[in-house]
């Protein structure tokens, strides 16, 4: 599977795996996050960090996504703190939800405290586990 793979099945599904999220995807109020977010899984090379982030040491992809994006966040909220609303953060959590449970087949998620009090305001994101043994991708 490749990027092109992983984004097509993100944005065919994600609408109907998340339904309270829908407006995230299609409304133009939370586009230029939506586009961060796909923007990040077509990079092959971010999207293998993440993945890495995740699997050894149980960092959140949010987390990861976050820090990585935090000056371009900081230019989407006109905020030097980068504070997000709930929604968006929600958002941000249900297409990492996305991307490792209904396209990389992940079966297990667990919160963690990830303390981004500085910046963002995120206090808690998801470790996802129960990766395939013999994953149908390969990034």
């Amino acid at each position: 599977m490749n990027s092109d793979d992983i984004i097509k099945r993100v944005t065919d599904g994600f609408s109907d795996v998340y339904t309270h999220f829908k407006e995230f995807q299609h409304n133009p109020e939370y586009r230029d996050y939506w586009g961060k977010c796909i923007e990040s899984a077509a990079d092959r090379d971010f999207l293998i960090c993440v993945i890495f982030c995740n699997d050894t040491f149980a960092i959140p992809p949010v987390k990861t996504f976050l820090t990585h994006y935090r000056e371009d966040i900081i230019k989407l909220t006109g905020d030097k703190q980068a504070r997000l609303d709930t929604f968006v953060k929600r958002g941000i959590g249900a297409f990492w939800g996305m991307v490792f449970k209904s396209v990389l087949g992940y079966t297990e998620q667990k919160s963690v405290s990830v303390s981004m009090n500085d910046y963002f305001m995120v206090k808690t994101a998801s470790v996802f586990a129960g990766k395939p043994e013999n994953p149908s991708w390969r990034i």
